[in-house]
């Protein structure tokens, strides 16, 4: 039985392409994606594959059709358009204090600068820097730049315990992120992804003209796996288990799906086939053929079980709550709501639509 590489733990598309590793396909969701918008914001629970699908954007506006062979994409009318890009991972940004922080984000920019080889003031400030690196990109490149930042929220989230840095921390990323909306004539698409979903009042008040794809139903399975592509692409992993734990294979996409599907972030249709598995979940157990709690040990957010254990909150009381899309929306690191937090950080999910905006909520799985 011929199996490919489980790219366990791999962010990066050019490395699972060139390497062979087994891809979900998801290009036809990234071709909606890039020729229907302008400008993106996507929420998804750690390792949910954001990361890899701002990789795999960056390849696609760097023209590098060849990586994309027998993928859905490649057939398509895109144009392979070759645009400057710049891409910013925020959750390598120190948080030890802010001027840490804004060293970091300078010593980020400078690398993109270096890539793009443009010529840069480089002793501006880092919103200066910011401003140039996109208008110079624009002039020498002949072409609008494509700007995705992954994880936009890092800093806040690890620095939740302490609301005064969180704040401060807060304002800088809005001005940071203002230079955006500024340079709107350069920009021909922008991305940020990040775990949580700050208030428009806070983070994206000098940036919104972002379109929330979180919840959206065109979008909801572009990130994760679902039940069709668990058995189309793992068909070969799911008969191996089956015969490790002597079960057949309807018995064991059963048991699969109890511990690992459950996920949903489509908030008009909330249907079976909707639900999405966790990637990093599903790619351990066909690699250990082991059923385990993989998502929740990888790590689970220090501040969010501070929160529950200061405010006494009874866990049990999340099996079937009831809310609505305000309820999930968002909040601010002084006004840490623990509904929209859990559903968030993937602690709970959408199960079933009771009407218009209002939902059931529950835990996704038995896992969590």
């Amino acid at each position: 039985m011929k199996l490919k590489k489980l790219p366990i733990g791999i962010q990066s598309f050019r490395k699972i392409r060139e390497g062979n590793y087994l891809y979900v396909d998801k290009t036809k969701y990234i071709y909606k994606l890039i020729t229907e918008n302008d400008y993106i914001f996507l929420s998804r629970p750690r390792r949910f594959g954001k990361s890899l699908l701002i990789s795999t954007l960056t390849e696609i506006f760097k023209g590098n059709k060849e990586l994309f062979k027998d993928l859905w994409i490649y057939n398509s009318d895109y144009n392979w358009t070759k645009f400057p890009v710049i891409k910013l991972d925020m959750s390598g940004v120190s948080t030890t204090n802010l001027k840490a922080m804004i060293s970091d984000l300078i010593y980020h920019l400078k690398n993109i600068i270096d890539d793009l080889q443009i010529e840069v003031n480089t002793s501006n400030t880092y919103i200066q820097l910011f401003d140039a690196l996109i208008k110079k990109s624009y002039k020498k490149y002949r072409h609008k730049v494509v700007i995705l930042i992954d994880e936009y929220d890092a800093p806040i989230i690890n620095s939740l315990e302490n609301t005064k840095k969180a704040l401060k921390i807060r304002d800088i990323l809005r001005e940071f992120y203002r230079i955006i909306k500024s340079n709107d004539e350069y920009i021909k698409f922008a991305m940020l992804t990040g775990v949580s979903k700050f208030s428009k009042a806070g983070v994206f008040s000098s940036l919104n003209n972002l379109k929330d794809i979180s919840t959206h139903p065109d979008y909801s399975t572009m990130l994760g796996i679902t039940q069709y592509e668990l058995e189309k692409y793992f068909h070969n992993y799911i008969s191996l288990l089956s015969q490790k734990e002597n079960k057949s294979t309807k018995e064991i996409l059963t048991k699969i799906k109890f511990w690992y599907n459950g996920f949903c972030f489509d908030a008009e249709n909330p249907s079976p086939e909707k639900m999405v598995y966790n990637p990093f979940s599903i790619l351990l157990l066909f690699d250990t053929k082991s059923f385990q709690n993989y998502w929740f040990e990888s790590g689970t957010p220090k501040f969010l079980m501070d929160l529950i254990i200061k405010n006494k909150y009874d866990v049990s009381k999340l099996e079937n709550l009831k809310g609505d899309i305000r309820t999930l929306d968002s909040y601010e690191p002084d006004n840490l709501d623990i509904i929209p937090l859990l559903f968030q950080t993937g602690y709970i999910s959408i199960k079933d639509k009771i009407k218009d905006e209002i939902f059931i909520l529950s835990y996704p799985n038995y896992e969590v």
